[in-house]
Formats: structure tokens, C-alpha cells, sequence
């Protein structure tokens, strides 16, 4: 009996100690989110007004389809995964080597309630297209959608085709396995997958349903 108490105060001491830590991390993130999202945009190369809407639809359809009405959090919509275009944005901004774990929820919160309390969704999508991580070649990491389109395709963003335009966003689940160049028919499968999804042709099978099985041809 007095071992279980113990156990009790000691998992209680726990608990309280990680409420003062999250606590701490959305104060944090309550305080350096809109100036360091400030920061990414004013040296942006993207510019929402130059990309076509019909593009910034299919990113958001893929990676986030709830985007411009939930909070950071979506853990209900097929396709959608655990992770939220602005905790991608959040692992940028509020980390510098972010590993899942006890970190996911430390994200989550830091997104909910310091990210989308004070920067607007507008920005939060302006900087994740210019600080995405979209893989490495010979030269190194290739970081936001400008320079992917660069790198890959030898082309300015402005300048893709619309199923170039798709490579890039086939390549955010996994940059490392789905690049236009070294995995060219991964990434052409994966575009394939994508256009039937927008299409309206298929359906994700499920919240986990990242690599969209649910259209495959």
C-alpha cells in the first residue's frame, strides 16, 4: 500500500512537471511565433499571389485539407495523417532537431495555441512553402518549393507544369524516397495518385492513409 502511494506521488510529480514544461513551451511559442514566421516571409521567394489557386487547392487537398479552418490539429479527415501543414511549419520554426515522440504533442500544442493564436493562416502557408524540407541532391538539402523547383526541374516555380507542380507536393510526405530525379517513378506514381484524388476519383482509406492507397490505379 505504501509502495503504490509512493508510485502515485511519484507519477504525479511527472505529470505535474510535464504540464509546467507544455505550459512553458506554448508561452514560448505564444511569443516567437509571429516574428520568426515574420522573419521566413520577409526574405520569402514564394508569394502566394504568383502561385495559382488551383495549385495552393491541390497542396492543401493532399497535405491538409482542413487547413484554412482548423487550428493546427486534425485527427479526423481521411488522407490526412497526424501532422498538419503548420506543425510542419512548427518543426522548422520551433525546433532544431525535431524527433517524434513526446515532441509530437509538445508540437501540437505549440501550434494550437501559440502558432494559430497570432499569425494568420495566410502567413503560416506563405512560410511553409518557402521553408518546407523537399529532399537533397549532390548539393545538399533543398529547402522550400522555389528552390525544389530549381533543383529538380530546372525550372522556376512560376514555369512548372501542372504535374511538376504535383511532383513537388508528391514529395512532402517523403523527400527522401519520392524526388522527381532519383525516385522518378515513385514520384510519377504518387502524381498519378494525386491527380485521381482531386479528380474525385478515389478516396484516402482513412486518417493514416498518407501514400493515398485508397488511389491507386
Amino acid at each position: 500500500m505504501v509502495m503504490l502511494k509512493m508510485i502515485g506521488k511519484a507519477v504525479l510529480v511527472v505529470l505535474l512537471g510535464l504540464v509546467i514544461y507544455w505550459g512553458a513551451r506554448v508561452w514560448e511559442a505564444r511569443d516567437v511565433s509571429a516574428w520568426r514566421i515574420a522573419a521566413i516571409n520577409t526574405e520569402a521567394e514564394v508569394e502566394l499571389d504568383t502561385i495559382p489557386e488551383r495549385r495552393i487547392d491541390a497542396l492543401l487537398a493532399v497535405e491538409d485539407p482542413t487547413f484554412w479552418t482548423n487550428k493546427g490539429i486534425d485527427l479526423e479527415t481521411p488522407g490526412a495523417g497526424v501532422t498538419t501543414l503548420s506543425q510542419g511549419l512548427g518543426k522548422r520554426v520551433y525546433f532544431d532537431h525535431y524527433k517524434p515522440g513526446f515532441a509530437k504533442f509538445e508540437l501540437m500544442l505549440m501550434t494550437r495555441f501559440g502558432m494559430h493564436a497570432t499569425v494568420t493562416r495566410h502567413d503560416i502557408l506563405k512560410a511553409f512553402l518557402n521553408v518546407a524540407y523537399m529532399g537533397r541532391d549532390a548539393a545538399g538539402p533543398v529547402i522550400g518549393f522555389h528552390e525544389a523547383a530549381r533543383r529538380w526541374y530546372g525550372k522556376e516555380l512560376m514555369m512548372l507544369s501542372m504535374d511538376e507542380f504535383l511532383g513537388l507536393v508528391a514529395m512532402v510526405v517523403a523527400p527522401a524516397e519520392l524526388d522527381p530525379v532519383a525516385h522518378a517513378d515513385a514520384n510519377a506514381d504518387r502524381v498519378a495518385r494525386i491527380k485521381r484524388l482531386l479528380a474525385h476519383q478515389c478516396a484516402p482509406e482513412g486518417l493514416m492513409d498518407v501514400r493515398l492507397e485508397g488511389c491507386r490505379a
